[in-house]
């Protein structure tokens, strides 16, 4: 018999809602453009959201990624992974059920995930309200 991984907490939606919801927060306090964050889990089958972002520029777009990698960290979401770091054009992180696009103002345009997912329900986030992260909630 094969053991299933149960190293990887299973989350409720509401749940895998909110760490997407602060992850887009987080991008937006660190000066990302243009998020918008999709429900993807009517359509795909191996994640629930995409956070789709922009950057000014390669530079902004990797410290993005970076930044939003440590904010996810204490979440626990596996890490599945990443791709275009060293490029920066398009950073894409894979934690699972949540998967972030960080682009470039041209990448983003030509890959046009927006126009590719359309379908997809968009989440209301309010910018405004600060990001908080799980070792804050856990402090409360």
């Amino acid at each position: 018999m094969i053991e299933m991984n149960r190293s990887i907490p299973q989350r409720k939606t509401e749940d895998l809602e909110k760490i997407t919801i602060g992850a887009a927060r987080f991008l937006f306090e660190h000066k990302a453009e243009d998020i918008l964050v999709l429900r993807v889990q009517e359509l795909l089958q191996i994640c629930s959201y995409f956070i789709l972002a922009s950057g000014r520029s390669s530079r902004q777009v990797r410290t993005l990624g970076d930044g939003v990698e440590r904010y996810l960290k204490p979440f626990h979401l596996p890490r599945i992974g990443a791709h275009g770091r060293d490029d920066s054009r398009w950073y894409c992180l894979d934690h699972g059920e949540i998967v972030l696009h960080i682009f470039d103002e041209e990448a983003r345009m030509f890959y046009d995930l927006e126009n590719l997912w359309s379908r997809a329900p968009r989440i209301e986030v309010d910018l405004q309200i600060p990001a908080v992260s799980s070792e804050a909630e856990e402090a409360s």
